[in-house]
């Protein structure tokens, strides 16, 4: 039987310098690829149209979006969920797959981190627009002032403020302090003066010594382990926004758990989606292999199925409470005026995502791919249906009243779309889109499980 090494591990004709050469390359090649210069064009514009409709949203009043009363809510605390569980999803998949020490982890774990990070930035954006009146969000801020005035600490905005605010700061941080050895990669491989500066800033005096990796793991396990409270109680709180009122279709003890798990599904579609671009995009189909995408489309179907369990969940409390407005809620999603909304919801979310069972499918950039996009379709539905139909009809038929988007919703959700886009292509010609410190810990991992016979 031959003899397992770190080499063997690895695509036929790449070594590690190799690997380590390709990753490195994509970010200190001096010109582009053509694929990256078009997504990249396209989304800087999409983001510049996200600023002027900000600006024009600011300036006007939100007015402008599709909202009334009784929904005065709308399309932007829609959003504003959506992507609070996308980025939650990330550092959650990052940190639990580190502490378990999944190998194939690696390819992933930092498209999940920054994909974390910079959906974040965008659910903090539509929170502020939510407000009605963004010129005064100070007010959240528990600061001390002449007027006395603090935050109204019964009220889910200033929860909202609290969540968004230190999640941000632990993703900056978990994701800043996992690149620190790849930053020294590149300052070591870095050809130009001013590169080699600069990623010697970045990689803060990273020498690569015994003690340096020793507080570097000691660092990351702790931060790992911090991760997953952090995110299950800032999901939860999110879910409090809406599980505290009395509203019919809002008030459910489950909430909780449930958006947690939606975060999780949506957040591993998103991993997917990026996993199946960025391998095209940039030729990594020998390090995201489709094994990797096997394992992504898994942890799919897993919570997707737990997602399935609480809609059913859902229509049980409502049926079993015996209150008929509970009652009335579930009924109009499936038959009123917003009904295709939610049965649109159910096909990507429940009957869909069942292709996931195939490995033929899981294996499948394509369809792959396909499903990533329909449920995370179909997840911003389950938002969209939750907030509409709980609240457009009220207990007085008298306040009943529709809403629906406008053309200033949909151009602000698209614009937040090509943000997300822009900081991510970014982000991938500043740092290695690959970590090549978790590529070749992965593989050392494997052959000594190898070696000892687990």
């Amino acid at each position: 039987m031959p003899q397992t090494t770190p080499e063997t591990l690895l695509p036929e004709g790449l070594t590690h310098t190799t690997m380590t050469e390709r990753i490195a390359g994509l970010v200190l090649e001096p010109r582009a690829r053509g694929r990256w210069r078009l997504a990249f064009a396209v989304s800087a514009a999409l983001a510049l149209m996200f600023v002027v409709c900000l600006g024009t949203v600011f300036t006007v009043g939100v007015g402008l979006f599709g909202v009334n009363i009784p929904v005065a809510w709308g399309f932007p605390i829609v959003n504003t969920i959506w992507w609070i569980g996308i980025a939650h999803a990330g550092t959650l998949i990052s940190a639990v797959l580190l502490l378990t020490r999944q190998p194939w982890r690696a390819p992933v774990a930092r498209l999940a981190e920054a994909m974390a990070l910079f959906a974040i930035v965008c659910a903090g954006i539509y929170a502020i627009v939510h407000l009605g009146r963004p010129q005064f969000m100070q007010f959240l801020i528990p600061y001390p002032n002449t007027m006395d005035l603090w935050p109204q600490w019964r009220s889910p905005l200033v929860w909202d403020f609290f969540a968004i605010s230190t999640y941000f700061v632990f993703t900056l941080g978990f994701l800043y302090f996992s690149l620190l050895p790849d930053f020294a990669t590149l300052r070591d491989r870095a050809h130009s003066r001013g590169l080699q500066i600069f990623y010697g800033v970045m990689a803060l005096g990273w020498r690569g010594s015994a003690l340096h990796w020793a507080r570097y793991e000691q660092v990351n396990r702790v931060l790992a382990a911090v991760a997953a409270p952090i995110v299950v109680s800032v999901t939860g709180i999110i879910s409090l926004d809406l599980a505290v009122s009395l509203v019919p279709g809002f008030h459910f003890t489950i909430f909780p758990p449930y958006f947690v798990a939606g975060a999780l599904f949506s957040g591993f579609a998103t991993v997917s989606f990026l996993a199946v671009v960025t391998r095209a995009m940039f030729g990594l189909k020998d390090l995201i292999t489709r094994r990797h995408l096997d394992y992504l489309g898994r942890m799919m179907l897993l919570f997707a199925l737990v997602v399935n369990y609480a809609y059913i969940q859902e229509v049980f409390t409502a049926w079993y409470s015996g209150d008929p407005y509970q009652r009335a809620v579930y009924i109009n999603r499936w038959t009123g005026p917003y009904a295709p909304a939610w049965w649109a919801m159910f096909v990507c979310n429940s009957l869909l995502v069942q292709l996931l069972w195939f490995r033929r499918v899981r294996r499948s950039p394509a369809m792959l791919l396909a499903l990533a996009i329909t449920s995370n379709i179909g997840m911003w539905l389950e938002r969209f249906q939750i907030v509409f139909t709980s609240t457009y009809a009220s207990y007085m038929p008298s306040a009943w009243g529709l809403s629906g988007p406008t053309l200033w919703d949909l151009l602000v959700a698209l614009g937040s779309l090509g943000l997300f886009a822009f900081l991510l292509l970014a982000f991938v010609r500043l740092a290695p889109v690959v970590s090549m410190h978790d590529m070749r810990v992965s593989i050392y991992r494997a052959v000594h499980k190898e070696k000892s016979g687990d």
